[in-house]
């Protein structure tokens, strides 16, 4: 990894941080769920169709491996039978049954996953404050890093589309485990100069904090049922946009210089 320098080191989830991937999922979710319904032929008995389909694809990615990255043709198979009547964590152990129900002979599932994987191609809307806040660090002379989970080239990918390309240093992509921050903090400064600010308080916030950063936790629309409790891992910070955090950010760095200067 090349040596990065800047006084300022701030590491940036992409997902749900910098733009809303939720309400691509959302939307492409409820297009799911309509298009099972027709298929089978019922539909949800709710007016919360989102809660509908989630309370389901929340129980798949509980028993799954890869999370809430499992198969899709799971979700259509356990929406199959949630049509039916069964509990969200019933269904979600039916469809990785060998005994699934007559009616999904109906279904497409191939077709369906192929639309669903499309739907998540559209372009996701940024988050509050993420050009302004972005702007400030980049003025500040800053090293913003994107650290992600997801593939990276899909990130670059994003972000050159919602214009943000030459308002951060770099992405990296990995898994966000404390060796992963102290690892890139070795390159960059003084760990006493870096921050974290993301939407997940076990994937973002709480390995970074194990690190030695400071956190700042810019919650989104999705709270998956598993997320950590909020007071236990207790984030330095929460905000409701994202310039909010740049401005945390350099209020500290202002701070700390003059505490500096006195000493």
């Amino acid at each position: 990894m090349i040596k990065i320098e800047g006084s300022i080191t701030v590491f940036v989830d992409a997902d749900n941080t910098l733009w809303d991937t939720d309400e691509v999922f959302a939307r492409a979710q409820l297009a799911l769920l309509e298009q099972v319904e027709a298929a089978v032929g019922l539909k949800a008995a709710t007016t919360d169709r989102l809660s509908f389909i989630r309370a389901c694809d929340q129980a798949i990615a509980a028993r799954h491996h890869d999370g809430l990255r499992y198969p899709p043709h799971l979700l259509v198979r356990a929406l199959v039978f949630a049509l039916q009547g069964q509990p969200s964590e019933v269904a979600a152990r039916a469809a990785w049954s060998n005994h699934l129900p007559s009616m999904l002979a109906s279904v497409d599932e191939v077709a369906l996953v192929k639309r669903f994987f499309a739907a998540l191609k559209q372009q996701p809307a940024l988050r509050p404050g993420v050009v302004e806040g972005l702007m400030m660090l980049e003025k500040a002379n800053a090293t913003v890093l994107i650290v992600t989970e997801a593939a990276r080239a899909r990130v670059e990918e994003t972000a050159a589309e919602l214009g943000l390309t030459g308002h951060f240093t770099r992405v990296i992509e990995g898994k966000k485990r404390p060796d992963l921050f102290r690892r890139i903090v070795r390159l960059t400064g003084d760990p006493a100069t870096a921050y974290m600010v993301g939407d997940q308080l076990d994937r973002d916030i709480a390995p970074a904090k194990e690190a030695g950063l400071r956190t700042i936790y810019f919650p989104g629309n999705f709270v998956p049922r598993w997320t950590l409790d909020k007071e236990k891992v207790g984030p330095n910070h929460q905000v409701s946009d994202f310039a909010e955090a740049a401005a945390i950010i350099l209020e500290g760095e202002t701070a700390q210089s003059v505490r500096a200067m006195r000493a």
